[in-house]
């Protein structure tokens, strides 16, 4: 399971501070931890009291986590002295901490200043540059900036300051001050909005600690910080409608709204996977043999080439599901490698003997054809990864191969719909586009997830590196078939 540590004050009403950050971070997915900077004597209608923790015991507390269960994400909130913030500036380094989200808490939302003056220089200097993102509201930001922001046009300038000056992407909140709820961000050389709907509500206690803690958990779930940020407005869209009441002022958000939804969920692994192979998954569609399928102009001995390796392809590829077999650990698993050796034997290899058929390809060419280059090298090196690793990475190596081919037809049907119509290369595209096919993609993919749900980090990487590994040699296999004999 993912964690989080969040090192912020304590909020005896229970709506903001550490209690928020772990209701967040919990209903978010991920194993909460806390270090604790400060006590508070408060509730929605005020803060009346406020008693720090010593530098020392602060050290102590962030030592203890990290020693122990190191966390995948890192959020700050309140931090009220210099010398609170130097330590927590020095303990990250010290430990190499990730995943850093700064909430610069300075006001309360009732209006009670938080943090010394000095703090603030502190803060900005010592913790923002570690940090991944901070997180400031208006008021914050004009702080950090040292500008006057009176409308969205001026968010984004601050925004831009903020970031060049301390090294951290910045989300600015707009909140009600500037707009409904539609915050900036801006990460070294681009800015986006994230737009937001307006909630009619006071019981708005918290938000900025919630938001930061839902950025930091999507963060340790392995989201980007765009996709961390969504998420995270989506979250405190929903705890600010589900319309809790409580106290007699600003009163705190509903947390648990949403006990066992979307927000919970890890990000999926084939996600991460299909991250390693971001920078050139798409080129596989704009590739001449794809293109030429698509148009329908590819030249007929170029496809039959391609047939014939092909075909060789999948007796080899057939082989990688049996010793998935034998590497199962359950008869689930087995069973369904089982049924993709008879899917691949009744319906892919129907098609690949068809097409022989008609383009004339006869048992005696078939039998003393060689492998292509690229084919042996592609289907060694998937046979490597079934005879010495286990159910997960066999799953890897397999799905480049059947999600890349599920993408591209489906992706030439939707620039021509009439593709898995043409009289030569219909069949291909209808077979890979076609719902048995895909269907036992999703089969597939789902039982990935399960046999790597308790994957540590370096495990996830090592099965991002065959999945990126055999979609390299998916392109090969395409610039074998353009190539021809």
């Amino acid at each position: 399971m993912r964690t989080a540590l969040t090192i912020a004050g304590s909020d005896s009403s229970g709506g903001a501070g550490i209690q928020a950050d772990i209701k967040t971070m919990t209903m978010n997915g991920v194993f909460a931890m806390s270090a604790i900077t400060a006590l508070t004597a408060q509730n929605t209608t005020g803060v009346t009291g406020i008693q720090e923790s010593s530098p020392e015991f602060l050290k102590q507390q962030i030592d203890a986590v990290f020693s122990d269960i190191f966390p995948d994400a890192v959020k700050i909130g309140m931090v009220s002295s210099s010398g609170l913030i130097h330590v927590i500036a020095e303990s990250l380094k010290h430990w190499g901490a990730r995943n850093i989200v700064v909430d610069p808490v300075m006001v309360s939302t009732s209006g009670a200043k938080l943090i010394d003056d000095d703090a603030v220089k502190t803060l900005a200097d010592e913790l923002l540059p570690l940090a991944v993102a901070a997180t400031p509201n208006i008021p914050e930001a004009e702080i950090l900036s040292g500008m006057k922001i009176a409308d969205e046009s001026a968010m984004t300038r601050a925004a831009k300051v903020i970031a060049e000056r301390f090294g951290c992407s910045v989300l600015v909140k707009g909140g009600h001050m500037i707009n409904d709820a539609n915050d900036y961000l801006y990460s070294g050389e681009y800015g986006s909005w994230f737009t937001g709907k307006r909630i009619d509500t006071q019981n708005t206690h918290g938000t900025g600690c919630t938001l930061s803690s839902a950025i930091a958990s999507n963060l340790a779930k392995g989201y980007s910080l765009t996709e961390s940020v969504t998420l995270a407005k989506e979250y405190i869209s929903g705890a600010l409608g589900a319309g809790l009441n409580l106290g007699k002022g600003c009163g705190p958000m509903m947390h648990a709204f949403s006990l066992t939804g979307k927000f919970s969920q890890s990000r999926s692994i084939v996600a991460r996977l299909m991250d390693s192979v971001s920078d050139f998954w798409s080129s596989y569609n704009a590739h001449p043999f794809v293109k030429g399928i698509e148009t329908g102009t590819l030249d007929p001995a170029k496809f039959r080439h391609y047939i014939i390796q092909d075909y060789m392809y999948l007796n080899e590829y057939s082989k990688v599901f049996a010793l998935g077999v034998s590497k199962a650990k359950n008869l689930d698993t087995m069973q369904l490698f089982s049924s993709v050796i008879q899917a691949i034997a009744h319906v892919e290899m129907d098609i690949h003997k068809g097409y022989m058929g008609r383009l004339g390809v006869t048992q005696e060419e078939l039998g003393s054809a060689k492998r292509e280059l690229e084919n042996l090298s592609y289907t060694s090196y998937m046979l490597r990864v079934a005879y010495e690793e286990g159910e997960a990475e066999i799953l890897a190596a397999i799905l480049s191969c059947a999600l890349s081919y599920e993408d591209i037809a489906k992706r030439i049907l939707r620039n021509n719909p009439d593709a898995g119509k043409h009289e030569l290369y219909g069949n291909w595209v209808s077979c890979y586009s076609g719902e048995e096919y895909c269907g036992l993609n999703r089969v597939l993919v789902s039982y990935l997830e399960r046999a790597a749900e308790n994957y540590s980090d370096s495990q996830l990487e090592h099965l991002a590196e065959i999945f990126r590994a055999c979609s390299l040699y998916e392109m090969g296999f395409w610039d074998m078939g353009w190539r021809g004999k």
